[in-house]
C-alpha cells in the first residue's frame, strides 16, 4: 500500500463510481456484522469510488451513514486466498460511513491483487 505519510492519496478515483462486486459485498457484509447488528449494509447504496494505487484489491467506498456504525473504527479478519496464503481483509469506517475495504496478501506484498470472491475461511473479525 502507498505510504500514508507521503502526502499522496492512497486511492486513484474512478471516473465513474461502480457497483460493489459480489465478492467485495460478501466481505463487507461479514465485517459490518461484527460492528453493527443487524448488519445495515445495503448493496444498492454502496459504490466503489476509488482503487488502491499500489495495485492491490483494496477499494475506496462511498455510502450513506448507516445507523449503528461507530464513528471511526477498523475491523478485520484473516482468511485464505486462492493460493492458500493468508489474506487480510479490513473495513475502515469514518464518520459512521463505510470508507475503505482493504484486501491484502501480506506474503505477496504490495501491489498483489487478490480476487475478493476467492477469499475463504475468514476468521473471527476483530479490531485492527
Amino acid at each position: 500500500m502507498p505510504d500514508p505519510n507521503s502526502g499522496e492519496p492512497a486511492f486513484t478515483p474512478l471516473d465513474v463510481p461502480r457497483p460493489i462486486a459480489p465478492g467485495e459485498q460478501d466481505l463487507l457484509t461479514y465485517l459490518v456484522a461484527a460492528v453493527a447488528t443487524p448488519s445495515p449494509a445495503r448493496p444498492a447504496e454502496v459504490v466503489v469510488v476509488g482503487t488502491c494505487r499500489c495495485g492491490c484489491s483494496s477499494v475506496q467506498l462511498q455510502a450513506p451513514p448507516l445507523p449503528g456504525l461507530p464513528g471511526h473504527r477498523a475491523v478485520g479478519a484473516t482468511g485464505r486466498g486462492p493460493a492458500g496464503r493468508a489474506v487480510d481483509v479490513v473495513l475502515h469506517l469514518v464518520d459512521g460511513r463505510l470508507h475503505e475495504l482493504e484486501i491484502f496478501d501480506p506474503a505477496a506484498g504490495e501491489g498483489a491483487a487478490v480476487d475478493p470472491a476467492a477469499v475463504t475461511d475468514l476468521g473471527r473479525p476483530g479490531p485492527r
